[in-house]
């Protein structure tokens, strides 16, 4: 799942719920950025991997500057091997999915041999059925013309995040011997990120080893390190450390692709 990240940005960034109206062949920068959305659209209902690595001119390159929830930056360069590797991604992973809008164009320019066109996408990405991240992303697209075709070029992209239920959590874990613990996690939710703080205790009850929080209580075998809720496994942990980890995972389940823990 970590691999539909950031790197996924340009792939997402100009498809939408439905197949696209085709433009008028006068404007061909517009009919590729329409091939690109119904493409990318049909990725898992019959478009081919080669179908959309096609549409990019051997010497693509891309940018994006994303901003997130907090307003912290991060930036991400991209040539036509990454575009690959991140349609690999989307083939592979059936618990992503993607919702994207073209709101409008707000830019364009058409040259013989090259152009440029400039658009604003609202988007959601799911995961598990779930919505994980909303936003609006602002794309300048470059493509030229190359024997006969015309290819996409350059893309120079912002990506901003404006409402995000599910994606990476921070934990700050606090030990107190081998039995008590505090935890602080950091995870999404909605507008900004919310912070929530739990206690847990390794102890004993009828005769077996269980991880306790609030009114939730883990069992950690003694014998396999098994580390299990209601019956079903979690984990594996030789120390109570990563036990809790396990259970933390579990407890944000529904908000946290992965969570770093310092």
């Amino acid at each position: 799942m970590k691999k539909i990240t950031i790197t996924l940005i340009f792939l997402f960034s100009i498809g939408v719920f439905y197949p696209v109206k085709a433009f008028n062949d006068k404007d061909p920068v517009k009919k590729l950025l329409v091939e690109y959305i119904n493409k990318m659209n049909a990725l898992n209902q019959g478009t081919k991997k080669a179908d959309v690595l096609n549409l990019f001119d051997d010497k693509y390159s891309g940018n994006t500057v994303y901003v997130n929830l907090s307003g912290a930056l991060v930036r991400k360069n991209y040539e036509k091997k990454d575009i690959s590797s991140q349609l690999d991604d989307i083939i592979d992973d059936d618990n992503y999915q993607f919702k994207l809008m073209l709101d409008k164009v707000v830019f364009q320019s058409q040259k013989e041999r090259a152009g440029t066109i400039s658009a604003v996408v609202n988007f959601e990405s799911l995961i598990n059925k779930k919505s994980a991240e909303k936003g609006t992303m602002l794309m300048d697209i470059v493509a030229i013309q190359v024997n006969g075709g015309w290819k996409i070029v350059q893309n120079n992209m912002v990506r901003v995040s404006e409402a995000k239920d599910i994606g990476e959590c921070v934990c700050y874990l606090y030990e107190k011997g081998t039995t008590k613990f505090v935890t602080e996690v950091y995870y999404p939710s909605g507008l900004e990120y919310s912070q929530e703080f739990d206690a847990f205790q390794v102890t004993t009850k009828n005769n077996k080893r269980i991880i306790k929080s609030n009114s939730n209580e883990f069992y950690w075998s003694r014998d396999t390190g098994k580390v299990s809720f209601k019956g079903t496994q979690i984990g594996r942990a030789e120390n109570s450390r990563k036990a809790v980890e396990f259970v933390l995972k579990d407890l944000y389940k529904d908000s946290c692709i992965n969570i770093t823990f310092n």
